[in-house]
């Protein structure tokens, strides 16, 4: 049930009657459809290039070839209770793994140096309908 039919239901019951019982009211919101506002992604691919984006970044990921992205000086151990020694924490270079991903995506794609403004112009020029002459 959505809102507006709620409130004719509501209106209805109001000109029968001057009292509309609690229970009636919590069974009638309990019946409204919930509105998941439907969030539209800012840009869009096809699942071909996604998934090539995906297997890029795992491949820059599982080609560095060093400890780089790790620093291995943060590393902190544990004693567990049956006398093994757990790795607690440790901490990553963010910096280094964002470059090794880039490198990698600037490899495999043809990247456009266009700004923003010239990239919105062109998409509404290309959506606009030819003029007839």
């Amino acid at each position: 049930m959505k809102k507006s039919e709620l409130i004719a239901k509501l209106e209805g019951a109001k000109e029968v009657t001057s009292v509309v019982s609690i229970d009636l009211v919590l069974a009638a919101l309990g019946m409204l459809e919930e509105s998941n506002p439907v969030v539209k992604p800012e840009y869009s691919i096809s699942a071909k290039l996604f998934t090539r984006v995906v297997d890029i970044v795992e491949d820059s990921l599982n080609n560095m070839r060093d400890s780089r992205g790790v620093d291995l000086s943060s590393a902190e151990f544990e004693l567990d209770w049956n006398n093994c020694i757990s790795l607690t924490d440790i901490t990553l270079d963010t910096h280094y793994i964002y470059n090794e991903i880039r490198e990698g995506l600037e490899n495999a794609f043809d990247i456009e140096d266009i700004d923003e403004e010239e990239a919105i112009e062109a998409q509404i020029e290309a959506e606009q309908p030819a003029s007839e002459e």
